[in-house]
């Protein structure tokens, strides 16, 4: 069977969602815990923590385990989906270097649109100036410059003498997000 390659942009926005970041933090604090167990430690109603639960596993982040009428998760990557396994390391790091929830979401926020990785993928050739990026990217010039903000702002790109480039993150989240952005 060949991977699953659910697109970057729309794994960052199930990333880029507090309660669900709180659910898998609970999953790397106790291992393995029931969607009840769950939805208790973090405060949110059953219910709830089944549909967000059901989200992160739809991108092969955890994997879950039926016994009975419980279903319990565990943050185990689904390797048929491309990049999860690494995606959830870095997640981890994260979550064992105490990087907030606020800090998370706004790396994966840089990452939510498919124009920022498109551009991301057109700087990973080489630095270029706006018009040039334009060009390449075929994003109309407001479009462009608020996309280059959001990225600039996150710190996955720098401008030096009008011109753009990639920039290294500083953390194992975003540097695991450029690097799939980069991979295309």
């Amino acid at each position: 069977m060949s991977k699953l390659r659910p697109t970057l942009w729309r794994t960052c926005r199930v990333i880029a969602q507090e309660t669900r970041l709180r659910l898998l933090w609970a999953i790397f604090d106790g291992e393995e815990l029931s969607v009840g167990e769950m939805g208790r430690w973090i405060g949110i109603s059953e219910e709830n923590a089944s549909i967000q639960l059901r989200i992160l596993n739809a991108r092969g982040l955890i994997t879950p385990r039926r016994k009975g009428v419980k279903v319990f998760y565990r943050a185990e990557a689904n390797l048929e989906v491309e990049h999860a396994a690494e995606l959830l390391d870095a997640l981890r790091a994260c979550y064992e270097k105490r990087i907030s929830f606020e800090n998370v979401v706004r790396m994966a926020t840089a990452f939510t649109h498919p124009r920022r990785i498109a551009i991301v993928r057109a700087l990973a050739e080489s630095r270029q100036a706006p018009g040039d990026l334009r060009k390449v990217t075929r994003i109309a010039r407001p479009s462009l410059f608020r996309h280059l903000d959001k990225l600039e702002s996150r710190r996955f790109i720098g401008v030096h003498r009008g011109a753009y480039r990639l920039a290294a993150p500083k953390n194992p989240l975003g540097n695991c997000l450029l690097k799939i952005a980069r991979s295309g």
